[in-house]
């Protein structure tokens, strides 16, 4: 498959930023995190957005965001773990570029958000019980979007292992 831009969706902490770092030094491509860009543009951190104009209001800043996107070539982008499931952005990543979906399981996920919760704004102030709880009713929610992807690769593994199922899958 022949893509001039990936898009990796997948929920926090499911390897989008890592890996896609990665994936786009091995196709010599641009990379884009775009939550970092947020930042860049918006001068405030994500919690701080959140907290100033709540998860809709960063979800219309995150939107024009990703609307710029489509005059990138070469560039592997990504996303945030609600990104595909606003308005019409699944769509929108479908038309536009090959979209990939790294799924990890719920459990992995879990433990990889108790260890970074601060930085994650919708699970900011939460004991385990509520994240977990939290983690789950998101992960339910948002299935059928990330489930829409033109690619699922399974990270529960190795990073190189990852990277090497992406390279072929897009081969």
């Amino acid at each position: 498959m022949k893509t001039s831009v990936i898009y990796l969706i997948g929920f926090s902490t499911s390897g989008k930023s890592t890996l896609g770092k990665i994936i786009a030094e091995k196709l010599n491509f641009h990379f884009i995190d775009l939550d970092e860009a947020i930042t860049q543009q918006q001068g405030k951190s994500i919690n701080a957005l959140f907290d100033e104009f709540g998860e809709e209001g960063f979800r219309k800043i995150e939107q024009q965001l990703l609307v710029n996107t489509i005059f990138l070539t070469e560039t592997v982008i990504a996303c945030g773990g609600g990104t595909p499931c606003y308005s019409d952005n699944m769509d929108f990543l479908l038309r536009n570029g090959t979209v990939i979906y790294l799924e990890v399981d719920e459990a992995i996920l879990l433990e990889r958000m108790l260890n970074n919760k601060a930085e994650r704004p919708l699970f900011k102030g939460k004991s385990k019980e509520e994240i977990a709880s939290h983690v789950n009713k998101l992960l339910t929610t948002r299935k059928e979007f990330y489930e829409r992807a033109n690619i699922t690769i399974k990270n529960n593994s190795d990073e190189e292992s990852v990277v090497t199922n992406v390279l072929k899958s897009l081969e």
